[in-house]
């Protein structure tokens, strides 16, 4: 091993320990790792999928990381964290076979590992490779077939092939018609030969499809969930495609982000900070390496099969309505041997080796400083803090509303257990029933929280907003919990159906009334931190199940219990009854936290907190 190679492992090295430090303390969760999170956990504990629980994406992924979940019981991040890690394995045996593909096709070590740790710098592949998602089993699999059909004519390696893309599609089932294509470019080009044919390797390919097609809908079968499969995966997902808005010029901005350009996202059009080099180069490289590739159609060889493979790819990801950043992953992943070839041409010349490796130096830094001093930690922490809130404030057997899966030891409130815009598409367009008002009353949740997903729904549903608005209030911004209010006018009343069993502390206020609860409720920041003290309950007139009671600073309640409050007072009041002891609410988090974790990146040195803030079990 020469001193080049080297260096190209030390800033490999170093690219793969910087993420992995991110994974940990940096990197905020994404809504679907949650959602994954909680699919594998149900699997473990054996419920089946789309019979038990609804889904919307095939299954493989919750299967192969059900064990997994088993090594925690952490309420918050740290859950998923885990599986961010054991994820890392499957990242390995990505890069390997990459790396083996590209050796297949005739590129030495030196230009592979170029194009290696130009992928591991960029923040173009590894932002969405931190994360846990259905997207790396799937790209695993999809290269381990493909490398299987470049890599001999023998059909038991055409059977396998087969399997494997078959799986892929189980694993993801965006990547369905890439998997088609591939099937169709290996049935019809032999890259060994370099020939264009039909081979008897054909029937061997769809043999594996059909085969390992056979064995997962044998499952389905035996396990009743056939026909909820079909209904969530299939028949939902083209609904919602066919409601879905097209986002104009989506694949260019996703192509446009490595150049620090950005379409959508607000701020600047441009920033110097938001420049991903190594992205950029692996775009700029790989394109230039696909064209020349191309040339050879004539003797196709394995190069010119990849190429046919990423230009199907590329248009279907071009094709879709919106392209999120972790749909790019396998169009890096199959840029690799293109950038590699590109660069095993150029090096020969040792000037241009020279500033080759100048450039990677430059990009590994980078990479390095931009990773660490512009993280969202401070999102991280914030949605541990709500995540293990929400747990300490709730008990087993409850259940929790919101839009992302936030509790994840808690039964969802609703069957749409996370709310994406599928979720809201099926049932505004009545595909599927609501979740209406009489339900909801009927078996209050314990707690809601208010990611944008669950805004968003909300919003949908004025009714059960109105609900929610005076039947629960903020502990934090993004966590409300069981507790009664109202601004009453002179000679007005208000009427509440108690959510909660509980002893209530009535808070009673001529200045309460101006209180931002009662304006915008449900906006993100609603006033700061407030110390809630009992008193003017006197100047209400009480009554429960249409029952008067005494006025007192504490109310015992049960659930369902119909409460009245009847306002002699002549100017208006803001009423707040509070479940038991806890007198901070409306906490806040830092300024430009959000739970969504959409606030902007920010150059800073990295808060790292080593233990989570101890929380009380009790409950309000």
């Amino acid at each position: 091993m020469n001193g080049r190679i080297r260096l190209l492992l030390v800033l490999a090295a170093l690219a793969v320990a910087v993420r992995l430090f991110a994974l940990t303390f940096l990197h905020p969760l994404n809504w679907d790792e949650v959602e994954y999170f909680r699919a594998a956990d149900w699997v473990r504990q054996g419920l089946v999928p789309f019979r038990d629980f609804w889904e919307h994406h095939t299954p493989l992924q919750w299967f192969v990381f059900a064990p997994v979940t088993a090594l925690t019981d952490n309420p918050g991040s740290s859950a998923v964290i885990v599986m961010r890690w054991a994820q890392v394995p499957l990242w390995i045996a990505a890069f390997f076979l990459a790396n083996r593909l590209m050796q297949r096709a005739g590129i030495d070590a030196f230009a592979r590992w170029i194009a290696i740790v130009l992928a591991l710098s960029s923040s173009l592949l590894m932002i969405s490779a931190m994360e846990y998602r259905v997207d790396v089993l799937a790209n695993v699999l999809y290269l381990g077939g493909v490398l299987l059909l470049v890599r001999s004519g023998a059909l038991r390696d055409g059977f396998a092939a087969g399997v494997l893309l078959c799986l892929a599609g189980l694993a993801n089932l965006r990547l369905g018609p890439l998997l088609a294509a591939t099937a169709i470019v290996g049935a019809l080009v032999d890259p060994r030969e370099g020939r264009w044919r039909l081979s008897k390797r054909a029937l061997a390919l769809f043999g594996g499809v059909a085969a390992a097609l056979a064995a997962a809908l044998l499952y389905f079968v035996a396990t009743g969930s056939l026909g909820p499969f079909v209904r969530h995966v299939l028949v939902e997902n083209y609904i919602g495609e066919k409601y879905a808005q097209r986002v104009p010029l989506a694949f260019l901005h996703r192509i446009l982000v490595p150049f620090g350009v950005r379409i959508y996202g607000g701020g600047e059009a441009f920033q110097w900070s938001g420049i991903d080099f190594a992205g950029a180069a692996v775009i700029v490289l790989g394109l230039i390496g696909l064209v020349r590739a191309l040339r050879g159609w004539r003797n196709p060889d394995i190069l010119f099969v990849l190429a046919l493979l990423q230009i199907a790819n590329i248009a279907f990801i071009a094709g879709m309505k919106f392209v999120y950043h972790y749909h790019l992953q396998i169009a890096v992943l199959l840029m690799l041997p293109f950038v590699a070839a590109f660069a095993g041409e150029v090096v020969g010349a040792p000037r241009w080796r020279q500033a080759i490796l100048a450039f990677l130096l430059v990009a590994s830094v980078l990479n390095v400083l931009i990773v660490l001093l512009r993280g969202k930690e401070l999102e991280l922490q914030y949605q541990d803090r709500i995540m293990r809130e929400a747990h300490a404030r709730t008990s087993a057997g409850e259940k929790v509303f919101d839009g992302v899966g936030w509790a994840i030891r808690r039964e969802p409130a609703y069957r749409f257990w996370f709310l994406p815009v599928l979720a809201r598409q099926l049932v505004a367009h009545g595909h599927a029933p609501p979740y209406t008002l009489a339900q909801w009353i009927s078996d209050p949740p314990a707690a809601v929280i208010t990611d944008r997903n669950a805004l968003v729904w909300l919003r949908m549903h004025p009714d059960l907003a109105g609900y929610v608005v005076r039947h629960y209030l903020p502990l934090w911004r993004n966590l409300l919990l069981p507790g009664l209010s109202a601004r009453i006018e002179p000679g007005s009343d208000a009427l509440w159906i108690v959510p909660a069993d509980g002893r209530y502390r009535v808070i009673v206020a001529p200045e309460l009334a101006a209180h931002p609860w009662f304006r915008h409720p449900l906006a993100q920041r609603v006033g700061s931190d407030v110390v809630l003290e009992p008193l003017g309950a006197a100047s209400l007139q009480w009554s429960v199940d249409g029952k008067a009671i005494e006025p007192a600073d504490t109310i015992e309640l049960r659930r369902g219990s119909r409460l009245t409050a009847v306002s002699a007072a002549a100017e208006p009041l803001g009423v707040f009854l509070l479940p038991g002891d806890e007198k901070v609410w409306f906490r806040q988090p830092p300024p430009d936290v959000t739970l969504d974790a959409e606030g902007p990146r920010q150059w800073h040195i990295p808060v790292i907190v080593s233990a989570p803030t101890p929380i009380s079990s009790a409950r309000p």
